[in-house]
């Protein structure tokens, strides 16, 4: 029986169930890269998720799955640095770093070079959005204000090196040769030393009023169009360093491809089978209908005489907490979700169930994994407030604490993920505005355009009242994931 809701191939005889992906993985993978291909990221991340539920570490569905994040068509456009600007860098980069862990030792190097890549393309985007503001007549007329200002207190600082320092010393001298020659007499040498004041004053204004030309070693930008061919060249710099990195991507994705991949391991669970008298779960409920689940005859399936489902007594016996737990651990979350919706229909409250279908929705293994640098769905967390409702009708009344306490720890993390969404709308509007300013900091200038930094200031004030709100979430979000881990530290799913 093919049950298309789970994908899965189910025999009601014997209870073996193969998902159709162990038959079909080529072919969705083609698929998939068609889809890629076509635009319809949405479905492409789908099947390449469907080939990590029994691959986990599959580098083509993993690379995929970046390729769908960042909406390219394939790894070669990705040459373009701009194919990153139509995505959030701070998801895109956590996104990655998950994907990293999930990936083989071989293949995490490939993801490392995908972050350098993100952050050349940053860099590229400022240089050149500097570039581009130093075409307006406005900004070039500013930034050619700015360097005569910078001249003019260059000039103003040489003033006060060549007359302003001597002098100072001069007069500090006379006020010493005068307390000396009261004290001690001596007209001579305060006339000699008087006249070695004047010399120095004069010394002084000659130098002052014919000063030597200005070098300005430390900074060889006189003016706009100095400071463009500067920007030019650096993004030239980044640019190259750029094509090098994607080259070396191109080599460590080819070496990835010709890498041939673990055999698919299909697991039969076929061995309970021959057991025919052994002990079965009294009531089972039908997980489709919810209606009372019978043994058949030879006592090898369970029917559901409301809608005619049949399961193989299989999954409910032989261990199938065991069975959850080991597809968790491997990292086959879609699995083990399935099993523990199995082992409810068998025993509706159990506690280590309901909490593992939670936690297959954001693929930990248990709660000491979830982490504030995780992601959170919109779909994903409208899955895991229905588990939690069904949950909460379920558990025992000790445990129903527990449950809210989860939720409202997955929420602050919900909420986290949307914060720094948010953060990440307005790093790009400041990385804008600082593409301006960049030109004026090359020029030495302290401050640029009122609008330009009052728009900064409000951008900046926001940015500060997300992190302290992200940071005040975190500590919370890390309090109750202590008291959750306390409360129930004797659970394998919990610590």
């Amino acid at each position: 029986m093919f049950d298309s809701d789970q994908k899965l191939f189910d025999c009601p005889f014997c209870g073996n169930r193969f998902d159709a992906v162990d038959f079909h993985e080529d072919e969705i993978m083609s698929q998939a890269e068609e889809s890629l291909k076509e635009g319809a990221f949405s479905s492409a991340k789908e099947k390449f998720n469907s080939i990590l539920e029994k691959n986990p570490s599959d580098f083509e569905a993993l690379k995929g799955l970046i390729l769908c994040e960042i909406k390219a068509s394939d790894l070669e456009s990705l040459e373009s640095p701009g194919i990153f600007d139509s995505s959030s860098v701070v998801s895109l980069k956590n996104i990655i770093a998950r994907v990293k862990r999930q990936a083989s030792t071989e293949d995490s190097e490939f993801f490392n070079r995908l972050l350098i890549l993100i952050d050349l393309s940053c860099k590229l985007k400022m240089y050149q959005n500097s570039i581009d503001a130093l075409y307006s007549d406005d900004t070039r007329a500013k930034v050619n204000k700015s360097f005569k200002e910078i001249r003019a207190r260059k000039a103003e600082e040489s003033r006060f090196n060549h007359l302003g320092i001597p002098v100072t010393i001069i007069v500090c001298l006379g006020f010493l040769a005068l307390y000396l020659s009261q004290k001690y007499g001596g007209y001579v040498f305060f006339f000699s030393l008087l006249g070695i004041i004047v010399g120095c004053i004069v010394w002084a204004i000659f130098n002052d009023y014919n000063p030597k030309p200005q070098v300005y070693e430390d900074n060889p930008i006189h003016d706009a169009w100095e400071m463009k061919n500067f920007l030019e060249d650096q993004y030239s710099h980044y640019e190259e360093k750029y094509s090098s990195e994607f080259a070396e991507l191109m080599e460590l994705d080819h070496a990835s491809k010709s890498r041939k991949p673990d055999a698919a391991v299909f697991e039969e669970i076929n061995e309970e089978n021959s057991v025919v008298d052994a002990d079965h779960p009294e009531t089972v409920i039908c997980s489709k209908c919810a209606g009372k689940l019978y043994l058949d005859k030879e006592r090898r399936v369970y029917e559901c005489r409301s809608c005619g489902v049949a399961y193989g007594i299989s999954l409910f016996f032989g261990m199938p907490m065991e069975k959850a737990l080991n597809a968790m651990n491997k990292g086959r979350y879609g699995e083990a979700q399935k099993r523990f919706g199995n082992l409810l229909m068998a025993q509706p409250s159990n506690f280590d169930a309901l909490l593992g279908r939670i936690l297959c929705v954001g693929n930990w293994s248990r709660i000491s994994d979830i982490d504030t640098s995780d992601l959170i769905s919109e779909d994903d967390w409208k899955e895991i407030c229905e588990l939690y409702s069904d949950a909460r009708l379920r558990v025992t009344e000790s445990d129903k604490d527990f449950f809210e306490k989860l939720k409202e720890m997955i929420f602050m993390l919900r909420k986290i993920c949307l914060n720094n969404d948010e953060l990440d709308e307005l790093n790009r509007k400041l990385e804008m505005l600082d593409s301006i300013r960049h030109v004026y900091t090359i020029a030495d200038q302290a401050t640029g355009s009122n609008g330009v930094f009052l728009d900064r200031g409000k951008i900046i004030n926001d940015i500060e009242r997300l992190d302290k709100d992200t940071r005040q979430m975190s500590h919370e979000f890390l309090a109750l994931k202590r008291d959750l881990i306390q409360t129930r530290s004797d659970c394998v799913l919990v610590k």
